[in-house]
């Protein structure tokens, strides 16, 4: 019999490849306008080096904030139909603790403009660390680095904008 999905097994995690090919498949989907790395400085840090989750959590949907009130202006949730930038975004931890986060956004109205990029990159890195923004390349390459660590035990966290498109 086969273990369960998540289960431990040989120093190994147990239907991990379908995790992650699960995740391409849902977030292939879409068009992505903009790849992220974005990493925090080691104040956000605890003494034990372990991240407090909500701080980080709160700064990246000030990213977000920043993206869409640059689009859509101040009053964008009223505004727009759509609930601004659609993004995905993993969550991980370097070998030292510091979080860092890989994200993908697209805006379902209009593309994101190169300036807006490299603004959002500077807006990041005088408030909470290194960054990196970029218009990707390559769509599955960034698919792929952005799921690179699913499926490994406790390694990568996905989390989905709440107006992320519904599967039909």
């Amino acid at each position: 019999a086969r273990p369960p999905h998540g289960v431990l097994q040989e120093g190994r995690v147990m239907g991990a490849r379908p995790l992650s090919t699960a995740w391409a498949e849902l977030i292939g989907r879409q068009k992505w306008d903009v790849f992220l790395t974005l990493t925090f400085n080691r104040r956000y840090s605890s003494p034990s080096h372990s991240i407090i989750p909500e701080k980080p959590d709160k700064d990246f949907r000030r990213l977000i904030q920043f993206f869409n009130e640059q689009l859509y202006g101040v009053r964008w949730m009223r505004r727009t139909p759509h609930k601004g930038v659609v993004w995905v975004r993993s969550q991980e931890a370097h070998g030292d603790g510091v979080l860092h986060y890989h994200a993908c956004l697209r805006s379902p109205s209009t593309p994101i403009p190169d300036s807006l990029i490299r603004a959002a990159r500077e807006w990041w890195k005088c408030r909470f660390g290194s960054a990196r923004s970029e218009a990707p390349r390559s769509q599955i390459d960034v698919i792929a680095y952005l799921i690179k660590g699913v499926g490994r035990w406790g390694n990568t966290e996905m989390e989905l904008s709440n107006n992320f498109p519904k599967i039909e």
